[in-house]
């Protein structure tokens, strides 16, 4: 029986690739960490801390307000969203997959509001995602593909309200196929909406935030996409600028053929601390979700940890 040999030219040239491949990851998320940090630190001289020397009373009621209003899809911030994600995926009923793979996700995105007069706001949420993720290869073995993942834009029309009280903002959503690697995105252009509903208050935010798309265009020998995201958030602050609660995401993909391989439905828990960085405010979070309800014949996340760092920035226009 033929055997493949470790040393051998093929492996030697899957090992280089590979090798590759992951300096090149680290080569793109040095850069962008680089950039990050020189924009960290420029907002940290410019950033709308409160004039004077505020009080630690004032200091802490100014953070307070942050930690809360940064939880709302349809605020009042303006945002820079970092989310870091080691997602788990594992499928029992794929030979791939049996046993689970991790995959890495870095997420940017900028939360930008626009006031339309004094009674309406528009809130604009793109997001720029990159990957290192597993793909199936062969029968019982995962390659690995990095890149950049299909954008998502969504602008969210929203009452211009203020203080506690309920929240609401309604939209277009969009999804492009920038994938820089077919095995890291659809291929295909997607039109749909998206809605923000949810409670705020001194304590308590909490609601949900569906999105859902359709395929419209693209490549024609991809499938067709009918998808439903689900971002459903409840979050407690038992002290100032704390927060316990959770944010996970739920998914389901209307075309799956089989019905038990369409939803993904997670739970979680999380704690956020906001905090001043020079004159900027930064909230920092940490969170692990478990998918209890997940596909058993395609890969999906079953458990997925994440990181965040938001910087509160200054409205530029």
């Amino acid at each position: 029986m033929n055997q493949s040999v470790p040393g051998s030219s093929c492996d030697g040239f899957e090992g280089i690739s590979l090798l590759k491949t992951k300096k090149r990851g680290l080569f793109y998320a040095f850069r962008a960490f680089t950039a990050f940090s020189i924009l960290l630190i420029f907002f940290s001289r410019v950033s709308p801390a409160p004039c004077g020397q505020p009080t630690p009373d004032q200091e802490q009621a100014y953070l307070q307000k942050i930690t809360q209003e940064s939880s709302n899809p349809v605020g009042e911030l303006w945002l820079i969203t970092n989310q870091f994600n080691l997602n788990l995926q594992q499928a029992p009923k794929n030979r791939n997959f049996q046993a689970d793979k991790p995959e890495f996700n870095y997420n940017f995105q900028p939360v930008l509001k626009f006031d339309l007069g004094s009674d309406w706001r528009l809130v604009t949420r793109p997001l720029v995602p990159l990957y290192d993720s597993p793909v199936a290869k062969g029968e019982s073995s995962v390659d690995y593909a990095f890149g950049l993942g299909d954008i998502n834009f969504k602008a969210l029309l929203s009452p211009n309200t203020k203080g506690p009280g309920f929240r609401w903002g309604v939209g277009p959503s969009a999804i492009l196929p920038t994938a820089t690697d077919t095995r890291l995105g659809n291929g295909k252009w997607q039109l749909g909406g998206a809605l923000a509903a949810l409670y705020l208050d001194d304590k308590w935010v909490v609601g949900m935030f569906p999105e859902h798309w359709w395929s419209v265009a693209g490549d024609p020998t991809r499938q067709a996409v009918s998808l439903t995201r689900i971002d459903y958030f409840i979050w407690y602050s038992p002290a100032p600028t704390w927060q316990v609660g959770m944010s996970p995401t739920a998914t389901i993909d209307w075309l799956q053929k089989n019905t038990d391989d369409a939803v993904t439905l997670p739970v979680g828990l999380g704690v956020s601390k906001t905090v001043l960085f020079g004159k900027l405010p930064v909230k920092f979070g940490v969170e692990a979700d478990y998918a209890v309800i997940r596909p058993r014949r395609v890969a999906g996340d079953e458990w997925t940890f994440k990181f965040s760092i938001i910087p509160v920035i200054p409205e530029l226009f």
